[in-house]
């Protein structure tokens, strides 16, 4: 208005112009700048979350002792971390783990969907986009799985399968570098998972493992103390433990249910005022020498139980050493063993009854045989008078026929009585006898009683052969003797005609500080029905013969019984016949054992 010229305004509006255009790009600078405020607010805040995630994450695996739990709360912690739809966590379960031929995955856990959603389809299969994380070598992640050339080897995606864009896969590696499983996450989004999901994830699957491996651990030592407790409890057994020097420590609540005594009661050596006054020094003398020496402690006492009773306990402890090989506690079981003990009371009292009436028995048995025996040789001696007697009657050579059958007969009864009575005898002095156990070279006494019966076996044609590494035993070499004498014996008198017999002994070691030995022969062989029978008083098997009363393998599994073993027998008619025996090694078994004169 004041330019009437003109010339004023065209600067003006150009002044004015430019100050709009500064003032929009400040505007636009300034939304621009609002906008990157709030991307990098919302990025931190995420940020944020995800650290508050981190942080709440690391304390509940540490605390997490459960496997189920632990692995639920690995894999929705997770599926949060990177931002995932759906997450689940497969097992690796190795080949042979639970009986599997192969190497298998399966799902152990997810979020985001049902379990059907997995199960549904069966184990995952090695493909090309899965077989990089069962071999962990390292995270797979793909923008769009459908578009990934690793994709749709075996067909793309099932029918009904939960919608998947973005994938993301890592192992989950134990510190000893066993593949424990792996993390898998979708979205059906595509793009979803980028590089810091990548890393965030690489991570907290290494303090998975950590946490994975800790409570495999601990679940493992639980199952084994209970284990443990379960098999004391099996044996009725109760356990306790002493420190280093062998002094009762601690609480002990097994010593307390059964002696009833108090915590301070049995502190020490307080412990043996529950054990019988009689057992009471020896087991604190054996106590302490077994300490001394370190050296496993086995034992024999009896104990008062709370309700005033006396009860027979077995004793076995061990040292417990710590890394640098010193004693740190001693752990030991009391086992109840009463009604075991009083049953071989009872048995050795009925065994010794029955050798009584055995002696008694035959001896009385041998006054009227020997009766019958002098009548039987008086009517021999008057078998000429009855001839003269008979002379001229028509059935004379009839009566004398009939008077010899007859008095052949009774002496054949009279000798096999004399046989049996012997028996009876014989077996009743074995069960009286004291075993004395001894270093027994087995490969010398097998070859000795082979020798023995050398002529016998050149007569039938056969062969014993005699292992040269039977391994040796601490037993009653007489028992041994009498044991193998017969089996040998037996299998050369019932060898087949039809072919060249061969008899073998070998022997091994096994488990529970045993030894087996074995007889074998190619001979008649046994039937099946008769496999037990042939081990009762006076019975044979098969065809009758051969000489012999039936008390030959009776007395064989007596004395094997007596010496703490166990004889079996495997046979087939026509093939031959393999008797097993088992004895302890060190004899101890035996030692024990109460004399048995037969079953």
């Amino acid at each position: 208005m004041r330019d009437p010229s003109g010339q004023a305004w065209p600067w003006i509006l150009g002044l004015g112009g430019l100050v709009t255009l500064a003032l929009g790009g400040a505007a636009l600078a300034q939304g621009r700048a609002q906008a990157r405020s709030e991307a990098a607010r919302f990025d931190l805040e995420e940020e944020r979350n995800r650290l508050e995630l981190l942080n709440r994450a690391g304390p509940a695996l540490v605390a997490e002792h459960d496997v189920e739990r632990l692995v639920q709360t690995v894999i929705e912690a997770a599926t949060r971390l990177v931002g995932g739809a759906y997450g689940a966590f497969f097992e690796r379960v190795p080949a042979g783990a639970e009986g599997n031929a192969e190497e298998v995955w399966r799902l152990f856990s997810l979020t985001g969907g049902p379990r059907e959603a997995f199960t549904r389809f069966g184990l995952p299969r090695a493909t090309n986009l899965f077989k990089p994380t069962f071999l962990a070598e390292g995270v797979v992640r793909s923008d769009d799985v459908a578009q990934d050339a690793r994709y749709g080897s075996h067909g793309g995606m099932p029918a009904g399968h939960l919608p998947v864009r973005s994938y993301l896969a890592v192992p989950v590696m134990s510190g000893s570098g066993e593949t424990l499983g792996a993390l898998l996450f979708g979205h059906p989004e595509p793009a979803r998972f980028g590089p810091r999901e990548e890393r965030l994830i690489t991570g907290f699957a290494a303090q998975a493992a950590v946490a994975l491996d800790n409570a495999r651990l601990l679940t493992s030592i639980l199952h084994g103390q209970q284990r443990f407790q379960a098999a004391i409890q099996a044996v009725r057994g109760i356990m306790w433990t002493n420190d280093a020097n062998g002094r009762m420590a601690g609480e002990q609540p097994g010593w307390a249910a059964i002696t009833g005594q108090s915590f301070a009661e049995y502190q020490d050596f307080g412990w043996a005022d529950a054990v019988h006054p009689d057992d009471r020094q020896p087991s604190v003398d054996a106590w302490n020498a077994a300490v001394a020496g370190r050296r496993t402690f086995v034992h024999e006492h009896r104990v008062r139980s709370k309700d005033g009773a006396w009860r027979t306990y077995a004793i076995r402890a061990v040292p417990v050493l710590d890394g640098a090989g010193a004693i740190r506690e001693w752990v030991g079981v009391h086992t109840d063993i009463t009604e075991q003990r009083e049953a071989e009371a009872e048995l050795r009292e009925s065994n010794e009854e029955i050798q009584r009436y055995a002696y008694i028995v035959s001896h009385d048995l041998r006054a009227p045989l020997v009766n019958v025996m002098g009548f039987t040789s008086e009517l021999e001696a008057v078998q000429a008078d009855i001839r003269e007697a008979t002379a001229g009657h028509p059935k004379a050579p009839q009566i004398e026929g009939d008077v010899a059958e007859a008095l052949g007969f009774i002496r054949a009864a009279i000798t096999k009585m004399e046989a049996l009575i012997a028996a009876i005898l014989k077996l009743s002095r074995e069960g009286r006898r004291s075993f004395r156990p001894e270093p027994i070279d087995m490969a010398a006494l097998m070859q000795g009683l082979a020798d023995a019966q050398r002529h016998q076996a050149d007569a039938a044609g056969a062969r014993v052969a005699i292992a040269a590494d039977l391994p040796d035993i601490v037993a009653d070499r007489l028992a041994v003797q009498q044991i193998f004498g017969n089996l040998i014996d037996n299998a050369l008198k019932y060898l087949d005609p039809t072919r060249p017999g061969r008899i073998t002994v070998t022997g091994e070691p096994i488990a529970g500080g045993r030894v087996r030995y074995a007889v074998a022969d190619n001979g008649r062989g046994i039937a099946r029905q008769d496999h037990a029978r042939i081990f009762e008083l006076f019975r044979r098997a098969g065809a009758q013969d051969r000489p012999g009363e039936g008390i030959g393998l009776a007395h064989v599994k007596a004395l094997v019984r007596s010496l703490g073993g166990r004889i079996t027998v495997s046979s087939e008619p026509g093939i031959g016949t393999t008797f097993s025996v088992t004895l302890p090694r060190d004899g101890a078994a035996g030692a024990a054992a109460p004399p048995l004169a037969a079953e």
